[in-house]
């Protein structure tokens, strides 16, 4: 099985680039606290870096992905699935900085932990 990358839409779309929005809408985040699930791949990746600024993203395991199904009304979680999620429990700790700042924003090594609490 291929491995799976999780992105979650964390901010708005207000003063967001032509450039930006255009690749937000193409991965199917179009509104705060959605995820979409995709195959690693490089394509993906590549448009997952443009977005960094606005979303979250990072591996995640088959256990968060049978939380994401349940929540998906048991539909099945596959490339491109948008799942509605809501806020995190603890909230967010920075909407306009990086992970390795201290914030949300960017790429994660495991997303798992950030699911979860959204579930």
């Amino acid at each position: 099985m291929t491995e799976k990358i999780a992105a979650v839409r964390i901010r708005g779309d207000v003063d967001t680039q032509q450039k930006t929005s255009h690749t937000l809408e193409k991965l199917n985040l179009e509104k705060v606290n959605q995820a979409v699930i995709y195959n690693n791949d490089p394509s993906i990746e590549g448009m997952l870096k443009q977005a960094k600024d606005y979303i979250t993203y990072g591996k995640v395991s088959e256990e968060t992905l049978e939380k994401l199904e349940k929540r998906n009304n048991d539909e099945e979680v596959t490339h491109g699935t948008v799942v509605n999620l809501h806020p995190p429990k603890g909230g967010y700790k920075g909407t306009r900085s990086h992970v390795n700042q201290g914030g949300s924003l960017g790429e994660r090594e495991n997303l798992d932990k950030l699911l979860q609490r959204m579930v």
